[in-house]
């Protein structure tokens, strides 16, 4: 049998991340999440919350995509993730690697920011799926 990935307490408390009112906001984020579990299932475990960004949010961070808070929680830029179709399993594999980072990535980004993005990016980068469809002959 494998073995399970670990889990916080938050998580084990509340269980999955994606409620039902994020669903309805930011409908095929539960898809999107359930796929990222089973790419990255080592990542998964640190992940308390996917919610819409805040106003908050959206005005101290406006360029990014989503953010990520030291507890694990992932909130999306829903807006600016559709008006630049950034790909959404793109962007939950980068801030999953934030939040696998934990509470000591959240500190280093005060003095050692480029360590902890160049993982999250490099995560992103290294995703095992095609980016682009396969053009297909017309039928005879």
């Amino acid at each position: 049998m494998g073995q399970q990935p670990k889990q916080s307490l938050l998580r084990r408390l509340f269980g999955d991340p994606v409620s039902d009112a994020t669903e309805q906001s930011m409908p095929g984020i539960r898809a999107a999440w359930t796929g990222r579990q089973i790419e990255r299932p080592d990542l998964e475990g640190s992940v308390n919350s996917i919610k819409p960004m805040g106003i908050i949010n959206r005005w101290r961070y406006p360029d990014a995509y989503a953010v990520t808070s030291p507890f694990g929680g992932i909130s999306l830029n829903k807006e600016l993730i559709q008006s630049e179709g950034q790909d959404l399993n793109d962007v939950l594999i980068h801030e999953m690697t934030h939040a696998n980072q934990g509470g000591g990535g959240f500190l280093r980004k005060f003095y050692n920011p480029s360590r902890d993005e160049n993982e999250a990016i490099n995560a992103e980068a290294m995703r095992k799926v095609r980016k682009t469809d396969i053009p297909l002959r017309s039928p005879r």
